[in-house]
C-alpha cells in the first residue's frame, strides 16, 4: 500500500477553518512548490487552529513535528521522485491534507522498471530528494488529494494536472509517532 485515505469526523468543520487560514497565509509570501512552515508559524498555527492539531491527536495518536504546504500552479512540474533521500530511515510517512483545488491534479505513484535504475539525487533546502526518468519507470497506482490521506513519500511519486482548476494547495505533516503509524495503516 502506498497511501491510505482517512476518514476524519470533523474534517468539514477544521476545513472552514484552515483553509481561510492556510490561504491567507501562503498570500503574504512568495508562491514556490514547496514551502517550509517555520517552528515559529507552526506555533502559532497551532495555537490559532487548535481543532486540526487535536483532530490529529485523536485519529492518529500524533503530534505534528514539521509541516509545509504545496503549491501547484501551471508553471509546476513534479517530475517522479522520492522525498526521502536517508537509506538509513526505512519509512517516510507524511499526512497530506487537502487545502483548495486538492482534485485538480492526482498524485501518482510509480515502481522502476528495473531494479539496477538509479535516480539522480538533488539537494534542496528542505532536504533531498530523488528524481527519476519517466521513461525508467511504470505507473501502478493513483489517487486524488479530497481528503486527508497518509502516504509514503519515500514511494516514487510524482504530480499530474487534470483541469486547470488551479493553484492546487496542500499542507503536508510529519507525524511525531510515524513508524506507529506505518504499522498501522500500511502493513
Amino acid at each position: 500500500m502506498y497511501y491510505k485515505k482517512l476518514d476524519i469526523d470533523s474534517f468539514e468543520q477544521i476545513q472552514e477553518l484552515i483553509v481561510p487560514y492556510i490561504t491567507h497565509f501562503i498570500n503574504q509570501r512568495e508562491k514556490l512548490f514547496y514551502n517550509l512552515i517555520s517552528e515559529k508559524n507552526l506555533e502559532e498555527f497551532k495555537k490559532d487552529i487548535p481543532e486540526l492539531f487535536e483532530c490529529i491527536r485523536r485519529n492518529l495518536n500524533s503530534e505534528i513535528v514539521f509541516a509545509s504546504y504545496l503549491f501547484v500552479d501551471k508553471n509546476t512540474e513534479v517530475p517522479i521522485h522520492t522525498d526521502a533521500n536517508n537509506p538509513t530511515i526505512k519509512k517516510r510517512i507524511r499526512l497530506n491534507w487537502p487545502i483548495l483545488n486538492g482534485s485538480s491534479a492526482e498524485t501518482v505513484i510509480y515502481q522502476k522498471n528495473h531494479e539496477k535504475i538509479q535516480g539522480v539525487v538533488h539537494t534542496h533546502p528542505w532536504g533531498t530528494g530523488t528524481y527519476y526518468n519517466v521513461n525508467d519507470c511504470h505507473e501502478v497506482d493513483k489517487y486524488v488529494l479530497n481528503v486527508p490521506t497518509l502516504m509514503n513519500v519515500k514511494e516514487l511519486h510524482g504530480v499530474r494536472i487534470l483541469n486547470y482548476n488551479l493553484p492546487r494547495i496542500l499542507l503536508s505533516m510529519r507525524l511525531s509517532n510515524e513508524e506507529e503509524v506505518y504499522r498501522k495503516y500500511f502493513n
